[in-house]
Parts: structure tokens; sequence; C-alpha cells
């Protein structure tokens, strides 16, 4: 997808969002940025760095009316470098949501369709869930399911290229849960039940890599006006069909907390999942990551930023580990008519699991347009997060 179909992409879906929505909310953006790289590819032999340009487009438009709402949420991406050896990174994602009934039983519809096209992922994905809910008093029951394809390929540590074919798989999940909410706190306890399948039984390195899963949870969420916070904890049980991939038990976790007292802001958020991988003798990886960000709104339309972020990619059933230590300052600009412009600057130091060390630096400027169908809010930049850098900091997972 080469810079102008975005720009064609954006326009399309904008149109069709404010026809959709014209009596009720649309809001969209667009962003130009560019800057230079001092290692695109966060790889050791990659002296020289290389210019880059990147535009960004975003909407979202909903409606609703007695008893059901409809929405989309649309976003798309190209970015191009100088250096004609480093491949584009180009992505798109549409998120189609449809909702219908009330607190005594709704019913929710959620379509999405992503695709990611960069220097090592390949990736692209089909997903359909339905959750339905009732609430009774303070108790909250919910059931989702949802079944998706999704289609992956990896630059490959050993072949050091992409596989000669993506490895696609065809999952199930079935979500069932309670929670208790009292005012604006949440708690409850869910069970996440999955399947996978493959398309071909053997991979190209002759592993089977269908499974399923079983992963229960505990969560709780606060939503005050200047604080919210988030925490799950699950337990992932894991059963491969393949004997030599060896089955996963592990602890992993998701925790926010935001932090709003003018004219400061604090966010911080901490993570472990499981993702999935085309490594050849690894099942999944185990990947966490911790971040945090600090802004000031210096005036009220100017907002300093800085963050910190720190990454590890676990490759389950071998001795790999790849690690990532991001930083990053910015200052963002707001001007009339919807207009902002940004300027940051952040550092990236990789430990690759060839076990080699790293680093680059990024230097960024951008200037971004907003669209909407309401009047413009006074200062958007308190809770617009300077873009860090090229590579999506404050944190990005390790290279594989």
């Amino acid at each position: 997808m080469h810079i102008p179909k975005v720009f064609l992409l954006a326009g399309c879906l904008g149109l069709a969002g404010s026809h959709a929505c014209a009596e009720n909310d649309f809001t969209a953006s667009f962003r130009l940025r560019g800057g230079f790289d001092t290692n695109p590819l966060l790889a050791i032999g990659q002296g020289g760095g290389s210019l880059f340009v990147a535009a960004d487009t975003a909407l979202a438009a909903g409606m609703k009316t007695d008893g059901y709402t409809l929405g989309v949420a649309a976003e798309a991406t190209a970015m191009h470098y100088a250096q004609q050896r480093i491949t584009p990174t180009r992505g798109g994602k549409v998120i189609l949501r449809g909702s219908i009934g009330d607190d005594d039983l709704r019913l929710d519809s959620t379509s999405t369709i992503a695709d990611v096209s960069s220097y090592t992922l390949r990736s692209s994905e089909l997903i359909q869930s339905v959750r339905a809910e009732s609430r009774r008093g303070p108790i909250k029951l919910f059931a989702t399911a949802e079944g998706g394809r999704s289609s992956l390929n990896q630059a490959n540590a050993i072949f050091q290229d992409f596989l000669p074919d993506p490895q696609q798989h065809l999952r199930g999940t079935l979500i069932p849960g309670v929670s208790l909410v009292s005012g604006k706190f949440e708690i409850g306890a869910s069970v996440n039940l999955s399947a996978r399948r493959y398309l071909q039984e053997f991979d190209v390195f002759g592993y089977r890599r269908d499974n399923e899963r079983v992963q229960p949870f505990l969560f709780a969420k606060y939503g005050g006006d200047a604080v919210t916070a988030f925490g799950s904890v699950s337990r992932l049980y894991g059963t491969w069909h393949d004997p030599d991939f060896t089955n996963v038990d592990r602890i992993l976790f998701d925790a926010s907390l935001s932090w709003r007292a003018a004219p400061f802001g604090i966010d911080l958020t901490a993570w472990r999942r499981a993702s999935e991988t085309t490594f050849p003798i690894s099942p999944i990886t185990i990947d966490t990551a911790y971040s945090a960000r600090v802004s000031w709104n210096w005036e009220p339309k100017m907002t300093l930023a800085a963050s910190v972020g720190y990454s590890i990619s676990e490759y389950l059933d071998s001795p790999f580990r790849a690690r990532t230590l991001t930083c990053g300052v910015g200052a963002i600009r707001d001007f009339d008519h919807d207009l902002s412009v940004s300027i940051d600057v952040a550092y990236a130091r990789g430990l690759l699991i060839s076990g080699d060390q790293s680093n680059g630096l990024v230097v960024m400027s951008s200037i971004t347009k907003r669209f909407s169908a309401a009047p413009p809010e006074p200062n958007k930049a308190a809770s617009a997060a300077p873009a860090s850098c090229g590579r999506g900091c404050p944190v990005r997972l390790p290279p594989s």
C-alpha cells in the first residue's frame, strides 16, 4: 500500500463515515511525519542510517438510536526509507462494531480486518466476535464467541529471510465470565478456551503447530475522573500436538494506570502475553513489556513528554531471548483549526537473540490535522501522546 493509496483509503472511509454518522459522531486525523533513523532495522552492521517519511490516517465514526448502535474505526500507515534496500512498512486495520439491546440483555458484534507488512513481519487477520452480556443489579454475566483466520510470516533468524510460505491457521475461542460492578469499580473472573488448527498439518520445518489452550483470568478495573486503572492476571495452559513442543504453563498479566492532575499526567503499563511465532523450535513466544510516560502541559497549547520502556521476548523451548530498552522525549504544539506540530527524539538499545548488542537513534517531526463533527476542544495535546519514534516507542518488542 503506497502513500497515495493510504490517502485514498482514508478519504473514502472518511466520506463513508461522515455520511453514515452525520447526526451523531465522526472524528478523523491525518499525520505526516519524517526524520532520520540511525539504525532502522535495529540490527548490527547497519551503519549510515536513513531518512524516512511516513503518513498515518485514522478515523472513528458512530451512530446511536433507540436500542442499537453502529460504529467503525479505521487506521492506515505507510513508511518509506530513503535507502531502498530497507523494506517499507505498511499497515491497515478496519473495525466494525454493532450493538443491540439494553442492560437486561445486550449483544455486541465486532468484525476486524488487519494487515501489516514490514522488514520483519507479514501478517493478516480476519476476526469475528459476538458477545452477549446481561446485568442483574451489580452482577454482570457475559460470554464471547470468536472465530478468526490468521496468516503469519516472520523474518527467520536462521534463514535471514521470510519463510517460503506463511503459516496460516483458524482459531475458535469461547470466553464465559462474571463480574461484580460497584460504581466506578468492577472485579470479575473469566476463562478463555481456544483451539488453533493450521491449514498445513506440518510447517516448513516439519513441526505440527495445532494446539488447544485454557486460560483462566481474574481482573479488576476502576474508572475515576483523575485516575483510571486496570489489572488482570491469568494462567495459560497450552497443549501442542507435536511431541517436540513442550506444553505451556505460564503466568501472564496485564496492568495499566493513568493519573491526571493538571498540568501533569502519568501513564504506566506492564504486561506479559503469549504471541504466535514462526521460529522453528518454539511453539510460541512469551513477550513482557513495561513502560512509563510523563507529560506536562507547559502552557495551554504546549505539551512536553518523556517516556521509557523495556521489553523482552522469550522463545519457548529454546535458550534464545531478545531485549530492547527505549527512551524518548517529545513536544506537541497545538494551533488553531485542529492543527498540531510535534518534535520527538528517541533512543533504542537492543540485545538480539544472537547475543549481539545494537542501538539506534531517531529524530522525527510531524504535523497532524484533525477533523471532527463536534466543535474543537480547547486543548487536545493533554491527551495526545507524542509519537516517540518511527519504531513505535516507548516499547518496541525485540526483533527476531
